[in-house]
């Protein structure tokens, strides 16, 4: 995408937010004043909002009610329906993993914030969720709510046969489970390397009982067309690769042109049209990464450093002090700071 637009999602994002948000004491309609976006976005699941602050209000929300489970209770209540154009292609695919293969491709015509990346290797499938906003911070009720909507639906698409090894996030456990076991199963681990849907690479062979795939071809057309028109430049596409990759330790140039279906010097050589290289893109990512773990407070420094790629916690603190021009502790106080002057002032208001 184009340097300064941001990431928008369909107003759908929202469906239920209204009930949910009174439920557990708050007042919806301030919350959206609070996020600046618009009320018409609860009535109208087409209209395009920020992903940024859909993001910001589901942390928000969570934080104000105590509700740890906010996004969750959001994804507990989607259907099909909400997903739109995307629904219609994923119900036809004939099978589980090119129903997981076309939500891959055609989500961010849903959501822009979310990336879904399929690995399929082995004797364990994993569809990775990843979001990535504008701004630094732990995003876990979006992350959240997108990962319970993929289970749900992926699960309603089977028929209720699909039944995941685990789920696995990268953020910290809450203090209370009773709603996630509810709703992504018993087997959730925290505080992971990655955050994943994991299952048995035998069940994404699971047919699809409903399926047309012939139908599905016709809505492809339509959804590609609607692809190409997006500013889907090589830069973005980089980007997303490679915070997919980098949280692996697998993360390289060569890495990230396979993913991207060329070689290195092709890469190279797109990317410099708009003044970037493969390493300026990594770097970049690896420091918006940074800013986002960092904001975690129960992860350890030498766990931020392996996350990213260093061998040790000294060479990450060395290598993000030339980045933000102080140490990962100075920074994590002064986020932490202004993180408590930003929420003094929306309890004022």
């Amino acid at each position: 995408m184009a340097a300064g637009r941001h990431n928008l999602t369909r107003g759908a994002t929202l469906t239920d937010y209204e009930h949910i948000a009174r439920a557990v004491g708050l007042d919806p309609f301030r919350m959206l004043r609070l996020a600046k976006i618009p009320a018409k976005a609860l009535d109208d699941p087409n209209l395009m909002i920020s992903a940024d602050s859909v993001a910001w209000l589901l942390e928000e929300s969570a934080r104000v009610s105590g509700q740890e489970a906010f996004g969750l209770l959001l994804a507990e209540r989607r259907s099909l329906a909400n997903l739109g154009m995307l629904a219609m292609v994923i119900r036809e695919e004939p099978t589980l993993r090119s129903a997981m293969l076309a939500a891959a491709r055609y989500l961010r015509l849903h959501n822009e914030g979310v990336q879904l990346r399929l690995d399929d290797a082995g004797d364990l499938g994993m569809l990775h969720v990843d979001v990535d906003f504008r701004r630094p911070g732990v995003w876990r009720q979006a992350i959240e709510m997108s990962t319970g909507i993929a289970l749900r639906t992926f699960t309603v698409l089977t028929r209720h046969t699909f039944r995941p090894v685990s789920v696995s996030f990268t953020h910290e456990a809450p203090s209370s489970l009773e709603i996630h076991q509810r709703v992504l199963g018993h087997t959730i681990e925290f505080s992971n390397k990655f955050t994943a849907i994991v299952c048995r690479s035998r069940e994404l062979d699971t047919p699809i009982p409903a399926a047309a795939p012939e139908f599905s071809r016709e809505v492809k057309r339509w959804l590609d067309v609607q692809l190409a028109s997006l500013e889907d430049d090589l830069t973005q596409r980089a980007r997303e690769v490679a915070r997919m990759l980098l949280p692996t330790g697998l993360c390289s140039v060569e890495r990230l042109a396979q993913h991207l279906g060329i070689n290195r010097r092709t890469l190279n050589r797109h990317l410099a049209s708009s003044g970037e290289s493969a390493t300026t893109i990594i770097n970049a990512v690896r420091l918006e990464l940074a800013e986002e773990y960092l904001t975690n407070s129960t992860r350890k420094l030498y766990e931020v450093a392996e996350l990213l790629g260093f061998s040790t916690a000294g060479d990450f603190s060395r290598w993000f002090r030339r980045g933000f021009g102080k140490t990962p502790s100075d920074w994590v106080a002064n986020y932490r700071q202004s993180m408590a002057t930003a929420r003094h002032r929306v309890n004022r208001g």
